[in-house]
């Protein structure tokens, strides 16, 4: 375990723009966000949260969260959310966490590749050619 002083809001907020950023909020998105999000709970020595309180947290930010991101401080907001992580294994738990809720509805979104670039190149990563092949 790492001890941390990231709140659980810092730790949730990049998940959560990754499920809205799509401009649509899939359950599998959701579940995906609710799983992942305990795990980087854990990472970041925080209780896990049980998910109606996890889905009410997500719920009480979503609307000023996608209000934030079609503005023009939706860049600045995606920013703020990645750039708080230095710690290799954060930034790396993160990124992980991004990518596979991006990729959970299977579908390509402009805006999801956007957000895994940003991500990517903040945390100094090389992205990965993801290709999502519909059946």
């Amino acid at each position: 375990m790492s001890t941390t002083t990231h709140t659980v809001d810092e730790i949730l907020m990049p998940l959560a723009i990754a499920v809205v950023i799509d401009h649509k909020v899939r359950a599998v998105e959701q579940t995906a966000f609710f799983l992942l999000a305990n795990g980087l709970l854990e990472l970041f020595d925080h209780p896990t949260m049980i998910a109606e309180d996890m889905m009410g947290w997500f719920e009480e930010r979503k609307e000023d969260l996608e209000d934030q991101l079609w503005d023009k401080g939706g860049n600045t907001l995606v920013l703020k959310a990645l750039t708080r992580f230095k710690d290799a294994q954060h930034c790396e738990a993160i990124y992980d966490a991004l990518v596979a809720i991006t990729i959970a509805d299977n579908e390509y979104v402009a805006e999801e590749s956007r957000l895994i670039k940003s991500a990517a190149s903040i945390y100094g990563y090389e992205r990965p050619p993801f290709k999502i092949k519909r059946t």
